[in-house]
């Protein structure tokens, strides 16, 4: 009876949120790394705001791509897959869990609501640029879009990503407690966290070590998705199996 219960994490009611837990971070990196497919464009990066303008006129999918439009889908599938880890964690620690849901969950939303007002911004500005009247109001639009892009370098995404990456330490080790994941990813878990604070701390007070930090924190947290992707699809097996 006691697996049985919904309030199990073993009990079969949960099989289906394991599998879409586990399968969404190979989605969510499949979508990140198909992003660098515009390395492959030939593509200058924009730098200026007309630059982006005139990007999504010639090809409003390829601007999409430089903006990183796919993130808001990618770290919406992390979302779901977090959603599993609580489930499948909390009886382990319900205190920690529900802090590191929480964290998780905020940074999730902080993120996706940074990156879409930026694109949704850019994407406006870019058709009414087109369509300007005249010169003086091209260097309204271009003013506008230097705002954007500045506020898009500032902190909502950034610290959105911060959330979700102690909300990911924090579940890590609630990992090494119970033994459903590997300690692999556990520890894995808690050093992308430790990565993440320092490339964050670095902006401020060593910003010349940031993008060295930077491309490790993001390796870190791809190879940690997968991992626990991984673990929740054994967890689905193992809980959908029957036992005599």
């Amino acid at each position: 009876m006691e697996r049985s219960s919904p309030g199990n994490s073993r009990s079969p009611v949960w099989v289906g949120l394991y599998r879409i837990g586990g399968v969404a971070p190979f989605v969510a990196a499949l979508l990140y790394l198909s992003q660098f497919l515009i390395l492959l464009s030939g593509e200058t990066y924009p730098t200026a705001p007309q630059d982006w303008f005139a990007l999504f006129q010639r090809s409003r999918i390829l601007g999409l791509f430089f903006l990183n439009a796919l993130d808001i889908v990618s770290i919406s599938l992390i979302g779901l897959m977090f959603a599993a880890l609580y489930v499948a964690l909390r009886q382990t620690s319900p205190s920690s869990m529900a802090v590191g849901a929480f964290l998780a969950f905020l940074g999730v939303a902080v993120f996706i609501s940074a990156r879409a007002a930026a694109v949704t911004a850019t994407l406006s500005l870019s058709e009414r640029y087109a369509s300007a009247a005249g010169e003086a109001q091209r260097s309204q639009l271009v003013a506008a879009g230097l705002a954007v892009h500045a506020a898009t370098r500032a902190t909502p995404e950034t610290l959105g990503f911060l959330f979700v990456a102690v909300g990911g330490a924090i579940t890590s080790a609630v990992t090494l407690r119970r033994g459903i994941f590997s300690r692999a990813a556990g520890y894995l878990g808690l050093a992308a966290g430790l990565v993440t604070i320092a490339n964050h701390l670095s902006k401020i007070v060593a910003p010349a070590v940031a993008p060295m930090l930077m491309p490790v924190n993001g390796l870190l947290w791809l190879v940690w998705w997968l991992l626990m992707g991984s673990g929740l699809l054994r967890l689905a097996r193992r809980v959908a199996t029957p036992h005599p």
